[in-house]
């Protein structure tokens, strides 16, 4: 199977998962030859920011050109400062910029994924973990461009030297044949001062109480980004205003005079260090720079130092006489950064301490985000992928500081922490403004500034200030619609981005008004996306709301055409309900395998042909006759000995690059003279005579009580690891040797630590797995690879939590439930288990989700009632469709799973006669039973028996291909292998590897003897 387009990742990769600038990145998968590497370039860059205020509003509009003869996906990575989040976004739609609209998450995700398999034009711009933003470009044509639009508003902040500060990193790594910068201070009495430019051309000059300034490059390579400062002319309260359907949003800027009061340390500091792979991204220079005033200014003081990434570990206790930190600082600087982040892992009885410093990004990849320590916290950031609710909700629980070193100076950050700050705590009079952020307690440091709603024409209220529940200062401010001229800011999306930054801090208790809103403003949040769809058709049939644009046709045909076109959705239940009768008459049926029975012999067809086999539709007599072959038993021993070497492998003969549709064609052609073919196929072929019956009846080799499953120990033929020998000391050092040159490559760290495990390191090994997660942002394909490397090492507590998240991500799909569900029974939750199950067969699909998971039921009945059988007495079944309910103990199951979609992955099991069990061969002759065939999608594929003979069998899985588009590296399988299943006596065996297209031989799995 050929696959229809690639993504390629340019040379920026380590330049997005390292980087030291905020900038808009273009994220890749390395391609083959120099000449795709370089296959996709930026193209123009044409950049406008207005200033109004202490409102900056930055449009990047992006072409991006493909000088490849191949059809390319985009997937551009934003990460954004603290409070900032993406507004605007538009996709060139047959050569006009189209605007986005608001979607739910999941749903845009849905969405995007099935039009692009339509090979249409869809553009998707989605919140990722912490505050990044990503959006997915569909197609890239071949020596063809496309162009993206994304704007953002984002609220400066005044410094201690009443400065506000507005700063654009442009630090690209190749040059743009079209650069444009353009830039417009409005309303400044102040001229605005350049602290840097890209150009030494660029300058603002006036016009009027407007500075406008701009530059036009032709194959320019920016390396300095744009910083202008704005001081503040006077302590006067500023007032944006922008009228509404029922009176005004307002936003003031305050500036209370800076009070402090001296705050007191304690002599017991717990230092949290987070040390997983993602710290590699840390300014580690500030943090210890921030660290060396805390305890100059404490002088003597013991810090117990604990360090986490996928776990915890008490790294020691320094005792610091007279400021000398030496030790701790020499330890810090010598720390090995390595693994995945779980916050959730930070142990408060091993580390004992009256207050806290964490130092960390607040993406906890690994496990849960809330940390139980019950003294204040200091949460320290320094990475621009981070994630500031985290920190801020960890701060405002335990009662400590949120400190963003991004925004602030090292200095101030000191002094914010020195001191007990001057804080916002509430509004007096204020009757006529309702809906006012923040709405909490916040620190103030010479500047506030309030965003709400005025109900009246004018009103007055007042602020105050102070320490604890203390009021020291007001100060009354005047709003009049009159006298305040109207905005040319969004004043209202300012207002709406102040709101759901507050409301995002307790993200669970509050996810449904910030979708609400999120729609309203067309602000893209964690559970909100924005979506771009190609023509009226789409947005009529996926229920969106389009653009200004398209509304009046829109408008026009809803009520005759919406009906038609919509998309309907549908469960799983009937299917389930025929296919549990399906299963209990096949459960029922009394196979034949035991040779009791004679048959009359036939005799050898003097014809060498194979007689009886034609063409079928479009089905050629070679595929037929090349695919029943694969289902007849081999020669005797003595024969096959005398067949020279093409003729022994005539068994292993398999149909290769068919598509699913030709897959399809072959198995029905196979099925409907399957008896002619394997008649023949018993009598002389090329001279050989060939006994069905005898293969039958041949002694099987005694069997154990309990079967043994047998899986081979995969070990990768990488390059990298020639180097892991030794001992595992001397292999880990060897590791982090070479991690830099594959840093962003998932299999290294999954082949590197299946070596560990292999020398029963798994600790180390759990360590190095665990990095994967911090590789990308809400990779699906990734965590999926996780869930299984945990699941068969025995990590349930960890693989629950993965799939957790993977079902958080993509709830559209029904394995997200069912690997969840599995990952709840492996940590003994059966009644979670059950339930999450039976959500696969109830939930609503769409029609191509549902198509390409057709038979997913057979599985899923197949595990219910495993669950129902050994769990009865402690599990209900109220709820459960009682016609779904059959036992069904079977001595051999082997169940498959892959990692990624749009994958046509094949079940392969040959039983001890010698038949093979595969797509074209669902049915064996002893009663074996392949599931349904999925040629596209998650899989799972299953191969069951219920009275299976003795002897050897063997499993394989053939990987046709993949059209999968992003960094997550080789098509990853698992196969679950039981024996003696819902029986009482049942065994499994997980085995976990990646595949690569082996030419139609299959990948051997493992083997058992019965």
């Amino acid at each position: 199977m050929s696959t229809s387009k690639t993504l390629l990742v340019l040379p920026l990769l380590l330049v997005v998962f390292f980087a030291n600038a905020q900038m808009p990145t273009l994220k890749v998968q390395q391609a083959g030859t120099a000449e795709q590497k370089e296959a996709v370039k930026l193209k123009k860059l044409d950049i406008d920011v207005q200033i109004t205020g202490n409102i900056a509003t930055t449009v990047m509009t992006m072409t991006f050109h493909n000088n490849s003869n191949r059809i390319l996906e985009g997937e551009l990575t934003f990460p954004m400062p603290e409070g900032v989040s993406i507004s605007r976004y538009a996709l060139d739609i047959n050569g006009k910029m189209r605007e986005a609209v608001p979607v739910e998450k999941a749903k845009g995700t849905e969405v995007f994924e099935s039009i692009e398999r339509r090979r249409v034009d869809p553009g998707l711009l989605e919140k990722v973990e912490g505050n990044n933003f990503r959006t997915r470009i569909y197609p890239l044509p071949a020596n063809g461009s496309r162009t993206i639009m994304v704007g953002y508003e984002e609220e400066l902040s005044f410094n201690n030297a009443n400065v506000l500060r507005y700063h654009l990193p442009l630090d690209y790594n190749q040059a743009i044949e079209k650069f444009t910068l353009k830039t417009t201070v409005f309303e400044s009495v102040i001229k605005p001062e350049l602290g840097e430019q890209p150009d030494g051309s660029f300058d603002l000059k006036a016009n009027g109480n407007t500075y406008a300034g701009e530059i036009n490059k032709t194959n320019y390579q920016p390396r300095t980004g744009l910083t202008i400062n704005l001081p503040k002319r006077n302590n006067l309260p500023e007032v944006q205003m922008q009228k509404a359907s029922s009176g005004y949003y307002f936003l003031v800027n305050v500036f209370p005079k800076m009070e402090y009061r001296n705050r007191k340390w304690a002599n017991r500091i717990g230092l949290i260090w987070d040390v997983s792979l993602s710290g590699l991204q840390r300014n580690t220079d500030k943090e210890m720079a921030l660290l060396d005033l805390i305890i100059k200014q404490k002088q003597n003081l013991t810090i117990q130092l604990g360090l986490v990434n996928n776990g915890f570990k008490n790294a020691g206790t320094f005792v610091i006489s007279n400021g000398n930190w030496s030790a701790l600082k020499d330890k810090l600087q010598n720390l090995v950064y390595d693994g995945g982040t779980n916050l959730g892992a930070i142990d408060a009885k091993s580390i004992q301490a009256d207050e806290y410093l964490l130092f960390t990004d607040g993406l906890s990849t690994f496990g849960k985000n809330t940390i139980a320590l019950n003294k204040p916290v200091h949460c320290i950031n320094t990475a621009l992928k981070a994630d500031y609710s985290t920190l801020k909700y960890i701060a405002l629980k335990t009662g400590g500081q949120f400190i963003n070193l991004n925004s602030i100076a090292v200095n101030d950050a000191f002094n914010q922490l020195n001191q007990q700050n001057l804080q916002f705590l509430g509004i007096k009079n204020g009757n006529s403004i309702r809906q006012t952020y923040p709405s909490m307690k916040v620190n103030v440091n010479g500047h506030f500034s309030l965003a709400g709603i005025m109900s009246d024409f004018n009103t007055e209220f007042t602020l105050q200030f102070g320490f604890g529940n203390t009021v020291v200062a007001e100060q009354t401010v005047r709003l009049n619609a009159t006298e305040h001229a109207l905005s040319s800011i969004d004043v209202r999306r300012v207002w709406a981005q102040k709101k759901i930054a507050e409301l995002d801090i307790q993200y669970e208790e509050n996810k449904d008004d910030i979708s609400v809103l999120s729609k309203q403003f067309g602000i893209v949040t964690r559970n909100t996306s924005l979506i771009v769809l190609e023509n009226l058709d789409d947005y009529l049939r996926y229920d969106i709301t389009p653009p200004v644009e398209l509304q009046q046709d829109y408008n026009a045909v809803l009520k005759q055409r919406r009906v038609s076109l919509l998309e309907q959705k549908q469960d799983l239940i009937n299917a389930a309900i025929a296919m549990t009768k399906e299963l209990k008459t096949w459960w029922n049926t009394d196979f034949y395998h035991k040779g009791q029975e004679k048959k009359k012999e036939r005799y050898p067809d003097p014809d060498q042909r194979v007689a009886g086999v034609e063409p079928i539709g479009d089905v050629t007599r070679t595929e037929v006759v090349k695919a029943a072959e694969m289902v007849v038993p081999p020669m005797p021993q003595a024969a096959a000995a005398s067949r020279d070497k093409e003729t022994n492998q005539l068994n292993e003969v398999v149909v290769i690059g068919y598509t699913a549709q030709r897959k399809s064609a072959v198995a029905a052609a196979v099925t409907t003279i399957r008896g002619n073919v394997s008649n023949a196929l018993e009598g002389r072929l090329a001279g050989v005579q060939v006994n069905q019956n005898s293969a039958l009846r041949m002694p099987p080799a005694p069997a154990p009580q309990q079967p043994a499953i047998l899986i081979p120990e995969f070990k990768s033929d990488k390059d990298y690891m020639k180097h892991l020998a030794g001992s595992p000391d001397s292999a880990y050092q060897a590791y982090l040797k070479m991690r830099s040159k594959y840093i962003s490559t998932p299999m290294f760290y999954f082949d590197v630590a299946n070596w560990f495990y292999q020398q029963k390191d798994s600790v180390r090994a759990l360590t190095i797995l665990s990095n994967i997660a911090d590789l990308d942002l809400e990779n699906a394909d990734l965590y999926k690879t996780l869930a299984y490397k945990l699941k068969q090492t025995g990590n349930y507590k960890d693989e629950l939590f993965i799939t957790q998240k993977v079902l958080q991500w993509r709830p559209m799909d029904a394995q997200s439930y069912r690997d969840y569900a599995l990952a709840l029974a492996d940590n003994r939750q059966y009644q979670a288990a059950l339930d999450n199950l039976y959500k696969v067969l109830t939930q609503s699909y769409n029609p191509q989700i549902a198509d390409r998971d057709q038979g997913i039921e057979e599985i899923v009945i197949s595990e219910m009632n495993n669950l129902i059988t050994k769990y009865g007495n402690s599990i209900s079944t109220k709820g459960i469709d009682k016609r779904l309910i059959q036992p069904l103990p079977v001595d051999v199951r082997v169940v498959l799973n892959w990692n990624k979609n749009d994958t046509d992955i094949d079940l392969w099991l040959t039983d001890p006669t010698g038949e093979k069990g595969f797509y074209g061969n669902s049915r064996t002759k002893i009663g074996g039973r392949i599931s349904n065939d999925f040629t596209s999608g998650y899989g799972p594929e299953q191969f069951m028996i219920k009275k299976a003979i003795k002897g050897k069998y063997k499993i394989e899985v053939n990987y046709y291909g993949d059209r999968r588009i992003n960094i997550s590296g080789p098509t990853t399988v698992t196969a679950e292998i039981y024996t003696q299943y819902a029986t009482g006596k049942q065994q499994r065996k997980v085995i976990v590897m990646p595949l690569v297209a082996n030419q139609g031989k299959g990948n051997f799995v493992g083997e058992f003897n019965f």
